[in-house]
């Protein structure tokens, strides 16, 4: 009983510490999960935003080769002796 009434500072430091060191071993498993998810929100984004980036693409490559043809169905009938 003397080597605790002797110590009792000590005992109390160490559980303290054991408990900051648990809530604090809480907080980062906490926000290591909160980043794995965000990090997963945004390749989710990026991949959307890429998405629609590559749609616009196709769209007005579509309108320009629709164009490039109606161009060279022009030349063809004038050459041919059409319009």
């Amino acid at each position: 009983m003397e080597i605790i009434k002797a110590h009792w500072h000590q005992i109390v430091f160490f559980i303290a510490f054991l408990v900051v060191a648990i809530r604090l071993e809480s907080e980062v498993k906490s926000l290591r999960k909160d980043l794995d998810n965000l990090s997963k929100e945004l390749t989710r984004r990026d991949t959307y935003v890429e998405s629609v980036k590559h749609t616009t693409e196709i769209s007005n490559m579509q309108k320009n080769i629709t164009a490039l043809w109606h161009f060279v169905n022009n030349l063809r009938d004038r050459f041919n002796g059409g319009k």
